[in-house]
């Protein structure tokens, strides 16, 4: 039984590399034709993109380096991976994961977010024995998962604000994968049964609600409109479901 959990762990882990080196690589590949064909500031937008996806891979190597140490050891041995330093070193690879840069290939981005997703089923899993509600944490899971579908992407845009609009989708950007990963490493830590979160929920309806309006006569972003509401159901109706339960 010991030799299986151990085993398990591993594949979380080896999950995670996967993550890491899919999106790490699909990131490296578009920043480097996009600078060698464009230059590193063709414009505004492209150049704060780029130069913001260079620090967010920048900073995951030097935190899996320095901070995930016990991480690179539960690849090959039986110890147990810190999850605390290794989820908030996913969050910052997701920045760059979230700026549309040139040369995007977003079929290579969604391998890379299967691998944390299927990471996360396995933890539940791992987790599921010991939980005082095997619903909870599974029903945190299904929204968590939702969650992050509705992060929206930075795009360029042509509105007549387009400026305005890049900053303000850039801040709900940052803010909703801060939210995403603190509630990732809340999971991984073993405090995953109730992650129906105030603050992070009402940041997503509002902050999607503002990027979403602004570009709508532009473009309509189905993806982030889609799991936003499909959020704020799970959100309701597990909310509803808590008080039911504690009557």
């Amino acid at each position: 039984m010991i030799a299986k959990k151990k085993n398990f762990v591993r594949l979380i882990s080896w999950l995670f590399l996967l993550y890491f080196v899919i999106l790490f690589a699909e990131r490296a590949q578009s920043l480097i034709r996009a600078i060698t064909q464009y230059g590193l500031f063709p414009s505004a937008f492209d150049g704060f993109v780029n130069l913001t996806a260079i620090l967010s891979l920048c900073v995951t190597v030097i935190m899996l380096l320095v901070r995930c140490r016990s991480f690179w050891e539960s690849l090959f041995s039986s110890a147990d991976a810190d999850y605390c330093p290794l989820t908030v070193t996913s969050g910052v690879i997701l920045v760059s994961g979230m700026l549309h840069t040139e040369f995007t290939i977003p079929a290579i981005q969604f391998t890379a977010y299967g691998m944390l997703i299927v990471a996360m089923i396995l933890r539940t899993v791992e987790l599921s024995s010991g939980a005082k509600s095997r619903f909870s944490l599974w029903y945190s899971l299904g929204y968590l998962t939702a969650f992050s579908m509705a992060i929206p992407v930075v795009y360029h845009s042509e509105i007549a604000n387009a400026v305005l609009f890049h900053i303000i989708e850039s801040v709900v950007m940052l803010l909703l994968v801060l939210s995403f990963t603190l509630m990732l490493r809340r999971l991984f830590i073993g405090k995953g049964e109730n992650l129906l979160l105030w603050a992070p929920f009402i940041t997503m309806v509002i902050g999607d609600a503002v990027v979403l309006w602004m570009r709508w006569t532009e473009e309509i972003n189905s993806f982030v409109l889609i799991f936003a509401c499909l959020s704020a159901v799970l959100f309701i109706v597990g909310k509803v479901i808590q008080k039911v339960s504690s009557q």
